[in-house]
């Protein structure tokens, strides 16, 4: 009997240690840049890939239905510089994109999906988890699409550009979407803009959820934690805000943003927590 329990745990821990490496290995390879995608399916890379381009995609969604693994490797754009206005991965009006698993650095946007107008009803379903996406120069992930997903992500030192001199973490548009465990850091603004480290718009009963947001920086302008804009009955719970002017902020700009917040700690942040209704215990 014993024999047999040792027997269960060994197998019960070579599955584990499968599913920790576990890659995508039946997909269409990414293997050089720029890469178009042309129709529905799952593509990964096989291996590291960088480029110098300055501007254009390094790789493009022309269809609905996509998943993109990076398998644990990188999409690398550093060589441009800062005055790169590259995009990594990028998408217009597309439906059910997946994009998770790697490393995308040292882009304009680290990740663009961009919708039509709002609500963004042209563009829907996306997901977007795992990434590490470090070193892009405006914006880290970006998403428009109605239902999309941001989740467990790690978005570092993010600014520098040339061409912008606000800088912005992840940006999530559209009614019901989620941005949910995800870690935030280092999100520098230049001269007089301003430093979003998390920031939903036209987000309708949107949730933001078990973030830790840190160290989002300026010079001469603003920082916000979490910034909502244009949003009605937004949901933000069980967050860690950091060093920051602002910690959570509905914007009356426009539209008066609206929302309930509540367990949500605050540290070094001059100014926890502005609009929106508080429930429950939120901690300055």
């Amino acid at each position: 009997m014993k024999n047999g329990y040792r027997l269960l745990s060994l197998t019960l821990l070579l599955l584990a240690g499968i599913s920790a490496r576990a890659e995508t290995l039946d997909c269409t390879a990414i293997t050089s840049l720029p890469y178009g995608i042309a129709t529905q399916g799952v593509y990964c890379l096989t291996g590291n890939l960088s480029t110098s381009m300055t501007s254009g995609n390094a790789i493009t969604i022309n269809a609905n239905n996509v998943t993109i693994d990076l398998n644990g490797f990188k999409l690398g754009g550093l060589g441009a510089g800062d005055g790169t206005q590259a995009r990594g991965i990028y998408a217009l009006q597309r439906k059910n994109i997946t994009i998770k698993n790697g490393i995308i650095r040292g882009f304009y946007y680290g990740i663009r999906l961009d919708g039509g107008p709002a609500p963004f009803t042209t563009t829907s379903g996306h997901v977007i988890k795992d990434i590490l996406a470090d070193q892009n120069t405006r914006q880290g992930i970006f998403v428009q699409g109605l239902g999309s997903t941001v989740s467990h992500n790690k978005v570092v030192d993010t600014g520098g550009s040339v061409h912008f001199d606000e800088a912005y973490g992840i940006v999530v548009m559209g009614p019901g979407v989620k941005v949910l465990n995800n870690k935030v850091s280092k999100t520098t603004a230049q001269g007089a803009g301003s430093a979003r480290g998390i920031y939903l718009e036209s987000a309708d009963y949107g949730l933001v959820q078990n973030n830790t947001v840190t160290d989002t920086l300026k010079s001469t302008g603003s920082s916000y934690a979490v910034y909502i804009a244009r949003s009605t009955g937004v949901f933000v719970r069980n967050n860690n805000l950091a060093n920051a002017d602002i910690g959570l902020f509905f914007s009356p700009v426009t539209i008066v943003s609206s929302g309930k917040y509540f367990n949500n700690l605050t540290f070094d942040v001059t100014a926890p927590f502005t609009g929106g209704t508080p429930v429950g215990n939120n901690n300055n």
